[in-house]
């Protein structure tokens, strides 16, 4: 009996230290409502034929992804802003693109293309 009650006045103890822990982390929290997705294709520039395997590096989100076996990369989840890509693959120039607008709600779909 004295085991349940002492338990009892430990947990009513620290019911106020966990609801000020969770306060407090709360209002540390900034939510993001607004967020895009950017989306493309690269291809050979001469044939027009896709490339997989590219790598497509983000800058400002130190982030790269790399196209799948159509030609195609996708990043979901961005925060609106102004982002430069740097688009290559191995036997081809590199490909600069500077101050790409993502804007909120939006899809932002490009084609890249790269040169041997």
């Amino acid at each position: 009996m004295k085991k349940i009650i002492s338990t009892i006045f430990l947990v009513a103890l620290m019911l106020p230290v966990f609801a000020d822990g969770k306060n407090n982390e709360s209002k540390n929290i900034k939510v993001v409502t607004e967020v895009a997705v950017l989306m493309g294709t690269v291809i050979d520039q001469s044939t027009g034929e896709t490339l997989p395997g590219a790598q497509v590096k983000i800058s400002g989100l130190d982030q790269t992804v790399y196209t799948d076996l159509d030609g195609n990369f996708e990043v979901k989840g961005i925060i609106p802003g102004n982002y430069n890509l740097q688009v290559s693959l191995v036997s081809y120039k590199e490909n600069k693109i500077k101050d790409l607008v993502v804007s909120a709600n939006k899809n932002s779909a490009l084609k890249v293309e790269l040169k041997r």
